[in-house]
């Protein structure tokens, strides 16, 4: 089954069971403005219906823990489109990727999540439910962002106020290195000027942080801050890497 039909903006018509106990609900078709590519061939070349619809998967205290949402950006000349739906048992994610230069399309197909149990409609959280769990799952994420925001100030602060006088002639040399699992910051051979407080960034990120606090402090004077060999070492200095 391919959920084509419609639905209502003021009720949730569709929804599966999810194999790992959550709920996945579809939201309303919305009409598709961005094309090329048109929907079609988003789909791989099957009638695409009317729209787009947005999927939200929710926990089992009706929190939204995913919204898997139409996405478009445009790169010089392509077009990239990301879309979503459910085929049969599973929600597969369709991407493409338009050459308006020289009318050249790609698309790729995705399996999202398998597995997928219909509910019965009246099973389905209504739509003004599942936004009202968009909206407080928006909120929280401001509130992350300006926590994480006042950590990184702080961090800014703490560094900067640990800062020596700069000799004045000559490089003034600084070093990211560890003391213990800590990250410290010490004159190059010398006595240890700041330790950080928490483990929140990676270390390539810290230093990237700390350098950026340099030309505050000493304008165009000379300094470096450079990892040490130990730091660089560590698993935490990029650990996507």
């Amino acid at each position: 089954m391919v959920d084509r039909s419609a639905g209502g903006r003021t009720g949730l018509a569709l929804g599966w069971r999810m194999r790992d106990g959550r709920t996945l609900v579809a939201g309303p078709v919305e009409p598709w403005n961005a094309g090329p590519p048109g929907l079609d061939e988003i789909f791989g070349g099957e009638p695409a219906g009317a729209g787009v619809r947005t999927y939200y998967a929710l926990d089992s205290s009706g929190a939204v823990d995913r919204v898997y949402d139409p996405r478009v950006f445009s790169l010089e000349y392509e077009l990239h489109v990301t879309a979503y739906r459910v085929e049969g048992d599973a929600l597969y994610g369709h991407h493409s990727g338009y050459d308006h230069r020289h009318a050249e399309a790609r698309h790729e197909r995705s399996l999202e999540c398998a597995g997928l149990v219909p509910l019965d409609p009246a099973r389905v959280p209504p739509l003004e439910r599942v936004l009202a769990a968009v909206a407080e799952l928006a909120d929280r994420e401001r509130a992350e962002a300006v926590a994480r925001k006042g950590g990184l100030d702080a961090v800014r602060a703490a560094f900067a106020s640990a800062l020596p006088e700069h000799p004045g002639d000559g490089v003034l040399r600084l070093e990211l290195t560890l003391e213990g699992e800590r990250p410290v910051v010490r004159l190059r051979g010398g006595r240890v000027l700041w330790r950080a407080t928490t483990t929140d960034h990676t270390h390539r990120e810290l230093l990237a942080l700390l350098r950026g606090v340099l030309p505050a402090g000493y304008g165009d004077r000379p300094v470096e801050l450079v990892p040490s060999a130990a730091i660089v070492d560590h698993a935490l200095w990029d650990p996507w890497n």
